[in-house]
């Protein structure tokens, strides 16, 4: 059975990924309505620390989803081997953003990342379930039934890396300059993070 300590960071946990979904749908929707228009230094400066903090988190996803690969029975070996390939090979996404990767010579501990992959999947599968009146990108029909939910681990490990690239790009390009789908399903995916946190996570905050 977890202990008190364990309940406790998994509540800490849960309240850092409450903040963050929070945060970063709130920004992505003033972006989207057009409502961060002319801010100047402190609206470029709000954005940033919304978007740091949705690509950290998004880092912990990341972890978590391929710790809970370790411990997956039902992973056939052509996923494993495309997986493999995936994380192992297909850098040239982290090229773009020009972000240096350099190798840590210390061991990490284990935090929050099954958490947060864990209400990630949650949240990637409520996306195309999500009642209208939740639904607020600016579209003809308040409606995500068209978004796919990822299942096998590559398409998964793909959807994650997109929110992340979407994000990056957000906070440095306006959004004329995003490409639309994308950019629609991580605002989807953040809209039904916050909703479920809003609806279902309360108690336990």
């Amino acid at each position: 059975m977890p202990g008190i300590g364990d309940l406790n960071a998994t509540r800490e946990a849960l309240r850092d990924l409450s903040k963050v979904v929070t945060s970063t749908r709130q920004t992505l929707a003033k972006m989207v309505r057009g409502e961060d228009q002319g801010g100047g230094r402190a609206r470029l400066d709000d954005h940033a620390e919304s978007f740091t903090s949705a690509l950290e988190h998004m880092g912990e996803v990341r972890e978590g989803f391929i710790l809970s690969q370790r411990t997956t029975p039902h992973t056939s070996l052509a996923d494993l081997r495309d997986l493999v390939k995936h994380i192992l090979l297909d850098w040239q996404w982290v090229e773009e953003m020009n972000w240096l990767l350099t190798p840590s010579r210390q061991p990490e501990s284990l935090g929050p990342q099954l958490v947060f992959y864990h209400h990630a999947l949650v949240a990637l599968a409520a996306v195309p379930r999500l009642p209208a009146e939740a639904v607020t990108f600016p579209q003809r029909k308040p409606s995500y039934e068209d978004v796919s939910v990822p299942t096998l681990p590559t398409e998964l490990l793909t959807r994650i890396e997109e929110i992340e690239h979407v994000i990056y790009q957000s906070a440095v390009k306006s959004v004329r300059q995003l490409d639309p789908e994308p950019l629609r399903r991580t605002y989807a995916f953040f809209e039904a993070s916050s909703w479920l946190v809003k609806n279902h996570l309360q108690t336990m905050l």
